[in-house]
């Protein structure tokens, strides 16, 4: 009695093929996790950047009129670059969400193919 060999390739087709989705999950919360992780390194550098500003020019006021007028100006300066910040969030917030609903959409599709070809 002989036993067949057993086909490692086709085992781990299978595998890959079972696995493609939470690999490609995966793959996809990494790179929005280091999305993130620049976008708040970003964020970060704005705020040391209007702190050492704010500094500098603390450092060399000529009249207190001076300093007040520079103060507003590197503090309006700072919301646009907040505002821009936030809107960034947001893009990444909503491509993130999109998806996320495109994964679970894909695995639903998958999960009720697999259930059609059963019955």
């Amino acid at each position: 009695m002989t036993q067949p060999t057993l086909d490692f390739t086709a085992l781990f087709d299978t595998y890959r093929q079972a696995f493609a989705p939470i690999i490609a999950a995966q793959q996809n919360s990494l790179k929005t996790i280091e999305r993130l992780a620049r976008y708040q390194f970003a964020v970060a550098g704005d705020y040391l950047d209007w702190t050492l500003s704010h500094a500098k020019t603390s450092s060399e006021p000529k009249s207190v009129a001076d300093l007040v007028s520079q103060q507003t100006k590197l503090n309006t300066t700072f919301s646009e670059k907040l505002r821009a910040r936030a809107e960034e969030f947001t893009q990444i917030a909503s491509e993130t969400q999109g998806n996320v609903t495109k994964f679970f959409d894909e695995a639903g599709a998958k999960v009720a193919d697999t259930a059609k070809k059963a019955a």
